[in-house]
């Protein structure tokens, strides 16, 4: 087993026969002699090397336990697992010893996701995979956040219970100039609400800043509590795309975040440990830790990969045990941690508005909550290439739900196209087909969203107009648009064909005939999807429900145009 060394006893040599007489007895007297102090030799060897293997604990001997941690937690585990290596802790017979390796929890998170056969969103490329004898046996990241995401790839692939270890909470950290002009604002700290009025108030009283939340905890956190902040309802879903892009960043990291403040940036979400170790650093020009109401906390937890072998998951509990004891709590303190439960230690540093107060730990692990508004951010950060393919049929000239709305199909489509242009980046690609009659018709080709670009669509959906026809070749468009879109496949942004339509196909082509054609045409290489609206009562919506399906698209039917901006970016984000 790797890291593992057993050692083999010496054989012991065979006993002289026995001889007798004068010249027997001189005769053995030599060998015995010689004999004995081979022996005081051997044992000494035995001894020496027994010294040296255990002098620090183990040695090269025994168990070696992997352990990745982040960069917040890993210097107190390198110290405590030194300090407790050299206690020889054994399994059975064989001592153990911790390696701890200094591991971004972003970085191994993207390298555990490909080696499950999937992969974890960081922001940046996928890692090559790993074998199984490059991965820790311990990870120990900052948050349940990255077990939750990397469960998310497989459910399986730690043990059940993962302990936490320690605690920070996520604060917002402020240039102390600026904190004590917020003194008389802050009160015990910034809910959702107050961070609202902070930064969107006629004259805002900070500029944020945050850390790619898919890439950091705090981060998240900062995006979850602007959702909380914008959010009421789906119908300002919109609005939060807005207030993503309006933020400064996202940076890749702390580091850059800190660097940040020098543009002009005033506050960011980040952990409390991060805020002492910058003040430890900086001291000429501290952050203050301002505390955010109710946000989650970092939480450290142990998880130990499942499946290990029985040696090795006795050593990992073992350790686990040792550094929830208490004995090491000291340790953790002095690189600004908490115990578990919220408690700061003796020798926790304290000043610019860290106290030694218990806070409440509550770990970031409401997944669901999670995936909401990393969707979001995704769709406000990531460019899109989207070809818009609109129905340009006689019937988009009535109204949109015939029960006494007077809203034309036609003017819904224009409102809907021009407010839905503006929740795409300048760096996506967008164009626009209109279909009717015998096919479509390129009115907008696909190009990134320049100044000029957005003028060209937002003419052309003002100008469009209902021909007189009702004949509908929906299907075939959607198999020009699909194949436009595979062609010129950017795996950099998010492919997606959006249809606007108010009926269904009248080619004659059969739903499971098309179906079939758009199986024919995906390529697992170049993901692309189909999203549906349906504009009032006639739609059938089981039928663009089984388009959408076939690509891992959406659809959705629009019968008050009230929701048509909502639904549209539900569309994109579905």
């Amino acid at each position: 087993m790797s890291g593992r060394h057993i050692r083999h006893g010496w054989d012991a040599p065979e006993a002289p026969a026995r001889r007798t007489g004068l010249f027997g007895r001189r005769a053995v007297r030599i060998p015995v002699i010689i004999v004995s102090a081979l022996s005081v030799c051997g044992l000494a060897t035995v001894v020496l090397r027994s010294v040296s293997a255990d002098a620090d604990g183990c040695g090269s001997a025994g168990i070696t336990l992997t352990v990745a941690a982040d960069p917040a937690v890993a210097p107190a585990l390198t110290e405590i697992g030194s300090r407790w290596s050299a206690t020889s802790p054994m399994v059975g017979e064989d001592c153990v010893r911790v390696e701890v390796v200094e591991k971004p929890s972003y970085e191994l998170a993207n390298s555990l996701g490909t080696w499950a056969g999937g992969s974890v969103d960081v922001a940046g490329k996928a890692a090559p995979t790993p074998s199984d004898s490059e991965l820790p046996v311990v990870w120990v990241p900052d948050s349940s956040y990255w077990l939750g995401r990397v469960r998310a790839v497989d459910k399986d692939i730690f043990d059940a219970a993962a302990p936490s270890v320690a605690a920070s909470p996520v604060v917002l950290a402020v240039p102390e100039t600026v904190a004590r002009g917020l003194s008389d604002k802050l009160g015990a700290g910034v809910d959702a609400t107050l961070l609202k009025s902070m930064l969107f108030s006629k004259t805002p009283a900070l500029k944020l800043g945050v850390v790619e939340p898919r890439r950091d905890t705090a981060g998240m956190v900062g995006a979850m509590m602007l959702s909380d902040a914008v959010v009421a309802s789906e119908a300002d879903l919109p609005a939060l795309v807005a207030v993503y892009r309006g933020i400064g960043g996202p940076v890749a990291d702390t580091g850059a975040l800190w660097k940040a403040y020098a543009a002009g940036m005033t506050g960011a979400p980040v952990s409390e440990q991060a805020v002492i170790a910058y003040n430890a650093a900086t001291p000429k020009a501290p952050m203050a830790a301002i505390t955010l109401a109710q946000a989650p906390t970092l939480d450290f937890p142990f998880a130990v990969r499942a499946r290990q072998p029985r040696p090795l998951a006795a050593a990992a509990a073992l350790f686990s045990q040792a550094l929830r004891s208490g004995e090491y709590k000291s340790v953790f303190a002095e690189k600004g941690l908490r115990s578990p439960e919220g408690e700061a230690s003796t020798g926790f540093p304290t000043g610019h508005g860290v106290t030694s107060n218990n806070v409440f730990v509550q770990p970031l692990n409401d997944m669901n909550k999670v995936r909401g508004a990393m969707t979001v951010w995704v769709a406000a950060k990531t460019p899109s290439r989207v070809i818009a393919l609109v129905d340009a049929t006689s019937s988009m000239g009535r109204t949109m739900t015939g029960g006494g709305n007077t809203a034309v199909r036609m003017q819904v489509l224009r409102s809907a196209a021009e407010k839905g242009l503006r929740l795409f980046t300048d760096d996506s690609e967008v164009g626009l087909w209109a279909f009717a009659g015998q096919g479509h018709a390129p009115l907008v080709p696909l190009a990134e969203l320049t100044k000029t670009q957005r003028g060209k669509l937002n003419g052309a959906v003002q100008h469009a107009a209902p021909l007189p026809t009702d004949v509908s070749p929906l299907y075939a468009s959607i198999l020009d648009g699909y194949r436009e879109l595979i062609k010129g496949f950017d795996p950099s942004r998010s492919n997606t064909l959006v249809v606007f339509t108010d009926g269904r196909d009248s080619s004659g082509m059969q739903l499971r005939a098309m179906q079939r054609e758009l199986e024919k045409l995906a390529d697992v290489t170049k993901p692309v999807r189909v999203v549906l609206l349906g504009l009032g009562p006639d739609v059938k919506l089981s039928d663009l429900q089984a388009l959408a399906d076939t690509t891992g698209g959406a659809a959705f039917q629009v019968t008050d145009p009230s929701q048509m901006e909502a639904i549209f970016l539900k569309a994109l984000l579905a």
